[in-house]
């Protein structure tokens, strides 16, 4: 099979960011879908497919699933099947790119999308294929995660997306920092402050953030937020019914504000990679990080290296809206296929798929897939005990930059790096989100 990769400027894109577009171009999407009855004719003899994929080209979930593509056109079944990837690393480049072809009626068979509102738009057009119909008459729903179904819905239930993963996010530390600081994994965020001044007063940099990439600041005041009111709170934001004043809101500013003098000098700066690199090298004692890091993390039997260790988000309160054991865990970024595209030669590749990515992606390249794989005594106790937290989450976390519309999201990230620097307080970043969230709310009356 041949696959083609056209690589724009690399960044990390296996986090969940969901990095503003400035606008949304309701009409013009609008106008998109005027084409609809003629953009959804499936075209029956078509063989070639184009994935337009925000991944990098060293991604292991995108070479796992060039690997079955690969093998599939290698079958009688799949001869003369051929994908053609071109990965667009850069996210708000991606994101940009796809409001372009989605408003000229240009998508291609396939490309990346959270399940965020400028997606619902582009669903709403009709142009996407309904893959929750899809696995029901595959009958593989079963196969999946329920994370990796749960994930990606719709509040209706409905699903647009296939996944390719299944991720759970945890804090990993560095044991032997930990030792010297003389503190243990803490259960409770009380415990967590404590152990962070004893590694402060220890010359320790406590923690590592991506500042820069916006989504960990996103995850520590959404911590907050989930133990006091479970999903409740970012649900009111999202449909407008909440506000980011709320003492639920309010909170989650106050606890980044409360953690922002254990990050490391310049964190609004820090990007992913140099965020991990703090914490590999052992400059800082903790990252919060998901498990699709987990290759810099483990060794080559894939169980953690020596001097790391890793705990779940911590609880607030006995109090708590939600159980110690639902926190965050996700199924990353889906794929949307082109209704149009849906013929007999996809679906044959998608069986095949279904059947094979779960072993390709977790055996071949050490990626939690979406799809379970099947395991055996070679598997590490790591992996066993991570796909175990995976099956056993209820209600997760939701993901505030993929609830929230672009411009919202783009706002309460620059007020929270400035909130970390001291540049506005808790109540001003409220203030900023809600005017944002306000906006949103009279551009789509």
């Amino acid at each position: 099979m041949e696959i083609s990769v056209t690589l724009l400027p690399a960044r990390q894109v296996t986090r969940r960011i969901a990095i503003a577009i400035a606008s949304m171009v309701t009409a013009s999407l609008a106008l998109a879908g005027c084409g609809t009855a003629a953009s959804t004719e499936v075209v029956k003899d078509q063989t070639t497919f184009n994935y337009l994929t925000s991944r990098p080209s060293s991604d292991g979930a995108l070479s796992a699933l060039n690997a079955v593509a690969d093998a599939y056109s290698q079958t009688a079944e799949g001869a003369g099947f051929k994908l053609t990837v071109e990965s667009v690393a850069d996210r708000p480049a991606y994101l940009q790119k796809v409001k372009v072809l989605a408003s000229s009626n240009a998508l291609p068979d396939m490309f990346d999308a959270d399940p965020e509102p400028y997606f619902k738009q582009i669903v709403d057009t009709g142009v996407v294929a309904d893959i929750g119909a899809l696995y029901k008459e595959a009958g593989v729903t079963d196969k999946f995660f329920p994370i990796s179904i749960d994930y990606p819905k719709w509040p209706d239930g409905t699903l647009n997306l296939i996944t390719l993963q299944a991720n759970a996010e945890y804090f990993f530390y560095n044991k032997d920092l930990f030792k010297k600081a003389g503190v243990t994994p803490p259960q409770t965020f009380s415990e967590m402050l404590s152990a962070l001044d004893a590694l402060q007063g220890s010359g320790i940099t406590p923690i590592a953030v991506a500042g820069k990439e916006q989504w960990p600041y996103f995850r520590y005041m959404s911590m907050y937020a989930f133990r006091q009111t479970g999903n409740d709170f970012i649900d009111s934001l999202a449909d407008g019914s909440g506000s980011m004043a709320s003492p639920a809101g309010v909170g989650s500013a106050k606890f980044l504000q409360t953690l922002s003098p254990y990050f490391q000098s310049g964190s609004t700066n820090t990007d992913y990679t140099t965020a991990v690199d703090l914490f590999t090298s052992g400059k800082a004692a903790i990252l919060y990080n998901g498990t699709w890091e987990l290759p810099s993390f483990v060794d080559e039997k894939d169980n953690l290296k020596p001097n790391i260790g890793y705990f779940k988000m911590p609880t607030l309160s006995a109090t708590d809206a939600v159980p110690a054991t639902d926190f965050f865990a996700n199924s990353g970024i889906g794929i949307a296929l082109k209704k149009s595209s849906l013929n007999d030669s996809m679906r044959g590749f998608l069986n095949y798929f279904f059947e094979n990515y779960g072993n390709t992606a977790f055996h071949d390249f050490n990626v939690i897939p979406s799809i379970r794989p099947d395991l055996d005594s070679s598997v590490s106790e790591l992996y066993a005990n991570i796909m175990d937290d995976i099956a056993n989450v209820k209600d997760f976390a939701r993901v505030w930059d993929v609830m929230l519309d672009a411009n919202s999201v783009s706002v309460l990230g620059r007020a929270a790096g400035e909130l970390v620097v001291g540049q506005t307080s808790p109540e001003g970043l409220a203030d900023q989100v809600d005017e944002a969230l306000a906006q949103q709310g009279q551009s789509s009356q």
